[in-house]
């Protein structure tokens, strides 16, 4: 007999006995709380570094729900908080304790940490793209990371990125007037990095690339600034 396998053998969680014993001490707002951390933590330190605002956004909750369940599951002593501000939009800390947490940590990286490089020329990369209008999430940052580990550079980020810029503005250029709402997550660029992993493309295509999707944004930029002009128009009418 075949052992079991997995459908999707990326973004799963090791839910054991830590997890059982969870659900008998949280409620169950607090444990649905714990377990959204434990999607989002990092498996080799369960840690996540987030604002209240971001759980809140994630979980469509309000903030004082979030303080509320954050605030049990740290009394629990299934968590320890720390940096984290009266006001809901400044980041802090959360880290699972051992108690709760299935995996073995590993320590914590030196100054100069790797990952949080890779995350931030990632973010770099978007921010330059006018079709992506993304905050970079916790969940982005965690996708990001992921790669690391999964061995990506950034040059491959770099090409994915393009070639999925490339592909939403040929979409956009094919149903003109329908309306396209813009790339919001890093998610979006995941299939195509898993596409280019397979294939052999020589450097004279990503100049062709990049040129064409340069091309291509230029008129995406300048219909959305049409598009805004008209929108102050009509609303100066209605006036």
């Amino acid at each position: 007999m075949n052992g079991l396998v997995l459908k999707n053998e990326k973004g799963w969680f090791a839910a054991g006995a830590e997890v059982e014993k969870a659900l008998h001490v949280l409620s169950d707002r607090g444990f649905k709380l714990f377990i959204y951390l434990c999607l989002a933590a990092r498996r080799d330190r369960g840690v996540l570094e987030v604002s209240q605002l971001e759980l809140a956004q994630g979980l469509r909750w309000g903030p004082q729900s979030i303080r509320r369940c954050l605030r049990e599951m740290e009394q629990a002593g299934v968590c320890r908080l720390s940096g984290f501000a009266p006001v809901p939009f400044c980041r802090g800390t959360i880290e699972i304790t051992n108690e709760y947490w299935p995996y073995l940590r590993q320590a914590k990286e030196p100054d100069g940490d790797a990952g949080a490089e890779f995350v931030a020329a990632v973010g770099r990369m978007l921010q330059k793209r006018a079709c992506v209008r993304t905050s970079f999430s916790t969940t982005d940052v965690i996708l990001a990371r992921q790669w690391l580990d999964r061995g990506v550079t950034l040059e491959q980020v770099e090409r994915a990125v393009l070639l999925g810029c490339t592909r939403k503005y040929v979409s956009w250029r094919n149903h003109v007037g329908q309306g396209h709402a813009p790339i919001s997550s890093l998610r979006y660029f995941e299939p195509v990095l898993e596409e280019l992993e397979k294939l052999k493309v020589s450097p004279e295509y990503w100049v062709y690339v990049r040129s064409r999707m340069e091309r291509m944004e230029k008129l995406w930029v300048e219909s959305r600034r049409k598009g805004n002009a008209m929108q102050e128009t009509s609303a100066h009418d209605v006036i």
